[in-house]
């Protein structure tokens, strides 16, 4: 046989990166995502002094955002499933809140700044989390629940030290200075996971089998026991909006502490979260999910409850720290029950469905703690939260466990 009429070699295929890489960057990512929302909370002190607003005003526009947030996830989930290649959605989620951050900064009135915040919103961090997780549970089916708590811990890292760090800055310069450098962090990290991260593809639906639009109906909107668990996200969802925003304004108000000190609590706050996510997560691989949401809401819910029971402000620091394992840690645990319950071929659509519900709690929630705090006081907005908390907990005990695990799923 002449040499030349064989076929050319072909050239060696790129490796596909770990895992392990794939999940660093992603809980990378993450993390900045809620750098943002670090820097907001313990900036709303001064925010709320400069615009003049009452705690009612504060609290509907939490509310109005979360309008926002269920369009960017409702987009998300569809695009998670429809998309060829999530990568993209990540890169938006971090791109666009950047920008309207900043813009933040320049605002004139209370009106403009809410109109920024709003459409920051509409592709924020609540986009990223539907593409990550379903990367994440493709592969990570055996150890989903520790996967998810070290995704979860670069958000809640970042989310620990922007208060500390924005803190003490804001002793020197205004929150408007802060606000407006903010498009550096989130360009940055797109580029750097554009240039680093793989095609994050997934395999097509088996389109024989059934149609996507009786799948979201049998599988997603009937399906209770992922309706139990997303009533369950949706009262934790309540505490993680309004201990942030009204945790930093009693710590002001009531004890008289600056903002280096208010950030030194959130900081806390989010630190134990960081800490604890991967470690309840390997405990609801190991003892079950339902048992381990359980003991960290009824724990949680009983610890921020109690913030008003402490007179001195320093005394709180750990009942606050610890309290932060309901507020963060136990969050991807409830997303993994719940994606325990759906197909992987229509995870996007699930967590859509999940992360709506929780924002549609939060809605009215907000308005509801802000009327509260200006009618009877700040201190009664952690009675509110320890109340949602334990429903929370008690509603968990009659979902019922996933009959097929997702570490026994075919991949």
């Amino acid at each position: 046989m002449n040499p030349s009429s064989d076929p050319p070699p072909s050239a060696p295929a790129t490796p596909e990166p770990s895992r392990g890489r794939i999940l660093t960057l992603l809980a990378a990512g993450h993390g900045v995502t809620h750098w943002f929302y670090g820097i907001l909370t313990v900036s709303l002190p001064l925010i709320t002094r400069d615009f003049g607003i009452t705690y009612t005003q504060l609290g509907a526009l939490r509310s109005v955002e979360r309008v926002s947030n269920i369009i960017s996830i409702t987009a998300s989930g569809l695009a998670t499933d429809f998309l060829k290649d999530r990568k993209g959605i990540l890169l938006l989620s971090l791109v666009w809140p950047s920008l309207f951050f900043s813009l933040q900064g320049f605002s004139t009135t209370f009106l403009v700044f809410g109109a920024l915040l709003c459409t920051q919103a509409l592709a924020g961090g609540f986009m990223w989390h539907a593409p990550a997780r379903a990367v994440i549970g493709d592969r990570f089916p055996d150890r989903m629940g520790f996967a998810l708590g070290v995704h979860a811990m670069g958000g809640n890292l970042a989310a620990s030290i922007g208060p500390v760090v924005v803190g003490a800055v804001l002793a020197w310069v205004t929150w408007r200075t802060v606000f407006a450098f903010q498009f550096l962090p989130g360009i940055v990290t797109a580029l750097f996971l554009w240039l680093l991260l793989p095609r994050l593809g997934h395999a097509p639906r088996d389109r024989r089998n059934v149609s996507y639009g009786r799948a979201l109906r049998s599988d997603v909107l009937t399906n209770f026991p992922l309706i139990g668990v997303t009533v369950v996200a949706g009262l934790r969802s309540i505490g993680e909006n309004l201990i942030p925003t009204f945790l930093p304004l009693y710590l002001s108000v009531e004890m008289k502490m600056g903002t280096a000190a208010i950030g030194i609590y959130l900081g806390c706050l989010a630190l134990v979260g960081t800490v604890f996510a991967p470690i309840v997560g390997h405990m609801s691989d190991r003892w079950g999910r339902k048992s381990t949401i359980f003991i960290s809401l009824l724990t949680g819910g009983l610890l921020i409850g109690s913030i008003p029971l402490f007179p001195s402000g320093w005394l709180l620091l750990p009942v606050v720290s610890l309290g932060g394992m309901a507020l963060f840690a136990v969050g991807p645990i409830i997303q993994a029950s719940g994606l325990e319950h759906a197909p992987k071929d229509i995870w996007g659509a699930a967590q859509t469905f999940m992360d709506v519900g929780r924002s549609s709690f939060s809605l009215v929630f907000p308005l509801i703690a802000g009327a509260v705090a200006d009618l009877y006081g700040l201190s009664y907005t952690f009675y509110l939260f320890a109340i949602v908390n334990l429903v929370a907990a008690a509603t968990i005990l009659i979902v019922p466990r996933a009959r097929t695990p997702i570490k026994d799923l075919k991949t």
